[in-house]
């Protein structure tokens, strides 16, 4: 990851007075070595798997102006730290500290990364804005994200993930939400958490640690948070079951491209129930800050869906939604439900694969989804991976025929021999699945 510092002065005069070092150009705050450039700052993360110290070397002849390490080093370039994680908390703190508008802060199981796409357009249609880029919502990724931000900038949209338990906390100690909105809280990396407790309280935190002055924004449909929400007062409702909220949505079942919220029609040509749903989310922020209805309808009816994430693609005369970006059961339960309530003149076909960080409910869920999948009845199931062979067990209704392959490279000629024009095609699995491989192929 590579971030450039757009107020270079100002962060050049944060380092130097936090490290008593007298650096005079800084151009970028980069995690990663092969992305490294002359003047950029380079901090070397420990992962799982690699110890980025071993590329420090590489990064001193790239000439770069400061490295933080564990490890001492004889160049002056490099600074010794106990820890650089805490290091990259300290500098993330201290920057925010000289960005005096209020931020909007997101997280949730499903759906953050497109509500805050969604805010993103509204916003900066209307003001100037900062916002987190892409999905880089960890501790790591959003405290560099941070170094990006403009001090002339009229509010802050900062996206959160939790892959474990307190990270939520960690990061809204570093940001300080003004706003907070979580978009639900399912099983998404539940394998990381001790119990559904666990990574309820996580996400909850948000809420707690927004600032007392300002708004949390309560999906009153995900009982999860809705029962934690109980004793918050300073707080906007949205949803479609309870008409006793701020912003209640609505569907009708014969407009496909639309839903109404309080009343006045959303429309989008991609409408499904997910859209619909971040877009509720969204519309409820935008409104709440004093952004005119005409000004987000707009920017909404524009909106496409994000890469890898429900998106529509037209190939050869069938259909291919790409929802390929990561997976749990909830999200592929939305997902498949809008997929079969596609007008297809053809087949409808799920290609399916693992999901990944369920820890001991990973057999329950993909029972579950091979149940969920045998009522919804697709023409064709074709699967890969080590746990969905457990979903495929369960597709046992004379409508779907349904197959595990042992390679992806059969799965796709499988798959290609059997599309015909007219066909639609629903592609999801957990990231380390690489299923965006399979759009490339057909």
């Amino acid at each position: 990851m590579r971030i450039k510092i757009k107020e270079k002065k100002l962060f050049q005069n944060l380092i130097n007075n936090l490290f008593d070092t007298d650096i005079n150009k800084i151009d970028s705050f980069c995690t990663d070595s092969r992305k490294i450039q002359e003047n950029d700052i380079f901090l070397p993360i420990k992962g799982k798997t690699v110890d980025a110290h071993k590329f420090i070397p590489d990064v001193l002849n790239k000439k770069a102006s400061i490295i933080f390490s564990e490890i001492d080093f004889s160049d002056n370039r490099v600074i010794k730290v106990n820890s650089t994680n805490k290091i990259l908390k300290k500098i993330s703190s201290e920057w925010i500290k000289f960005f005096k508008q209020p931020t909007i802060a997101i997280t949730g199981s499903n759906g953050k990364t497109t509500t805050k796409e969604l805010l993103k357009e509204v916003f900066s249609h209307n003001y100037k804005i900062n916002h987190t880029i892409g999905n880089y919502n960890s501790s790591i990724g959003l405290a560099v994200n941070l170094f990006n931000f403009s001090l002339d900038a009229d509010i802050s949209i900062v996206e959160m993930g939790a892959n474990a338990p307190n990270e939520i906390e960690y990061l809204c100690e570093i940001v300080k939400p003004y706003y907070s909105l979580i978009t639900n809280i399912q099983n998404a990396h539940i394998g990381n958490f001790d119990s559904m407790d666990s990574l309820i309280k996580t996400k909850i935190s948000i809420f707690k640690k927004t600032d007392s002055d300002g708004v949390i924004f309560e999906n009153a449909d995900d009982i999860n948070i809705a029962e934690n929400c109980k004793k918050i007062s300073n707080k906007i409702r949205f949803g479609f079951g309870d008409k006793n909220v701020d912003y209640f949505g609505e569907i009708e079942p014969n407009k496909k491209k639309s839903f109404f919220i309080n009343g006045q029609e959303i429309f989008n040509s991609k409408m499904n129930l997910i859209m619909a749903k971040n877009m509720l989310a969204s519309y409820s922020i935008a409104d709440t800050y004093g952004i005119k209805h005409d000004s987000i309808i707009q920017q909404f009816e524009k909106f496409n869906f994000l890469e890898g994430r429900g998106k529509q693609i037209n190939r050869n005369g069938y259909l291919i939604v790409d929802d390929t970006y990561n997976a749990n059961f909830e999200s592929f339960k939305i997902g498949i439900n809008s997929f079969m309530n596609i007008d297809c003149i053809g087949k409808k076909i799920l290609v399916i694969g693992d999901m990944k960080e369920l820890g001991l409910k990973n057999d329950e869920y993909h029972l579950q989804l091979g149940k969920y999948i045998n009522n919804k009845k697709p023409e064709f199931v074709f699967a890969y991976g080590e746990s969905i062979n457990i979903t495929i067990s369960e597709i046992q209704n004379q409508y779907t025929k349904s197959k595990k392959f042992n390679k992806i490279s059969s799965l796709i000629k499988n798959l290609k021999e059997i599309l015909k024009e007219g066909d639609a095609i629903y592609i999801k699995a957990s990231r380390s699945l690489n299923f965006e491989n399979i759009i490339e192929k057909i």
